[in-house]
């Protein structure tokens, strides 16, 4: 028989932070563009977006060297270094990236004081208390300041150290770093001390949300399926739509013959009775 090479299937991931980043990444770029960001692309083939007044871009770099795959800054000038950087690297689902995105495009549209922290470095007072309200809890095992989630795969590490600006903006070191994955299949997320507050709360809200995501997978690949993660068909095989349908079909009919009574027999002529209606399905 030939050797017929297995056709991948989709499946709904969950939580989507153990889920593989195997997706087309224009969805984290498309926020960007719908908000009239202009794209271009170098020969390389990384991606760059910029806003309309250059102070706010994006770079999508999967052909440059190091793990970073995501950078997105911005500052209060076109020619003017970054005041913040976000980065994720190249396992981070683009769902993630896509979340912030969206809540960079609209804060941008708000005005720079929307996305520009003009008062030095962000505390992170709220994010981290209401990580505490939702049942993350503080791991005294780091040299940092650690918050865990309540399933333990996603991590947010925070340095609470005097940083130079510099370093942060070349990703030499981070304010904030979030870890997330299974042992062994750990993807990275970092932003910088005077990312706002409330783009810091999205970026943690986009790192650790649950939702499923879908992805195309064989067999091979669920086997490689980060431990934690399940999987769940999107769609039936034929077949297996074949045998649902079948038996389905086969419980209807058995349900509605159980269900009709019988026809009574016709009264006798002149008996002087009407016959029995027949009782309507359920």
């Amino acid at each position: 028989m030939p050797n017929t090479p297995e056709q991948p299937r989709h499946y709904r991931i969950a939580p989507r932070y153990l889920a593989n980043s195997d997706s087309d990444g224009s969805e984290a770029v498309q926020p960007l563009l719908d908000a009239g960001w202009a794209r271009s692309r170098d020969q390389e083939g990384n991606t760059f977006v910029a806003s309309p007044d250059l102070r706010a871009r994006l770079a999508h770099l999967p052909e440059a060297d190091g793990p970073v795959l995501w950078k997105i800054s911005a500052g209060p000038d076109a020619f003017a270094p970054p005041e913040w950087l976000v980065t994720f690297d190249y396992q981070a689902p683009p769902e993630v990236v896509a979340d912030f995105t969206t809540a960079f495009a609209d804060a941008y549209a708000s005005g720079p004081s929307a996305y520009l922290d003009h008062g030095g470095r962000t505390v992170g007072v709220e994010t981290c208390l209401g990580l505490l309200a939702d049942e993350w809890s503080l791991d005294p095992t780091t040299p940092f300041l650690t918050y865990r989630s309540p399933d333990r795969f996603v991590r947010l590490h925070v340095r609470d150290k005097p940083l130079e600006h510099e370093a942060e903006m070349t990703g030499a070191t981070e304010r904030w770093l979030f870890e997330a994955g299974a042992p062994g299949q750990v993807w990275y997320a970092t932003a910088s001390s005077r990312l706002p507050e409330h783009l810091l709360q999205a970026l943690t809200t986009a790192v650790s949300d649950p939702a499923p995501v879908h992805r195309s997978m064989r067999r091979i690949d669920l086997e490689h399926l980060a431990a934690g993660a399940t999987a769940t068909p999107a769609t039936p095989t034929p077949l297996e739509f074949a045998r649902i349908s079948a038996a389905t079909s086969r419980s209807t009919s058995a349900s509605s013959t159980s269900r009709t009574p019988p026809t009574p027999p016709p009264a006798p002529v002149g008996a002087g009775t009407a016959a029995t209606p027949r009782r309507s399905r359920p």
